[in-house]
């Protein structure tokens, strides 16, 4: 099985809330969610400590959870989900920041 074939399984699982299939997903795409993370806060020449990255990781894994999974479903395979995610992920986390940036200047 390629990891393509794994992930599309791990997300299937996911969608249909099959026992572990959240966690699973949540295990697989950690490392994936916190690089994105690191870069998407280096490139706007931020530093963050550990826990500030916990927190929009976090954030970013509630944003996929938040109603029934629906950023998530709208994959639709003309690429792979690890570009897919990475792409959702960078989005998440921008707009994010973004957000603290205005409030900050308020």
């Amino acid at each position: 099985m390629s990891f393509n074939e794994l992930d599309q399984e791990i997300l299937l699982r996911c969608l249909e809330n099959q026992p572990r299939g959240w966690e699973d997903f949540v295990d697989r795409f950690m490392g994936l969610v916190t690089h994105v993370i690191d870069y998407s806060v280096t490139v706007r020449g931020l530093e963050i400590e550990t826990h500030e990255r916990n927190r929009l990781c976090e954030n970013v894994f509630t944003t996929f959870y938040h109603d029934s999974f629906r950023l998530l479903r709208e994959f639709d395979g003309r690429g792979t989900l690890t570009t897919y995610l990475t792409i959702l992920v960078r989005r998440i986390v921008i707009r994010i920041l973004l957000n603290r940036e205005a409030s900050a200047t308020k």
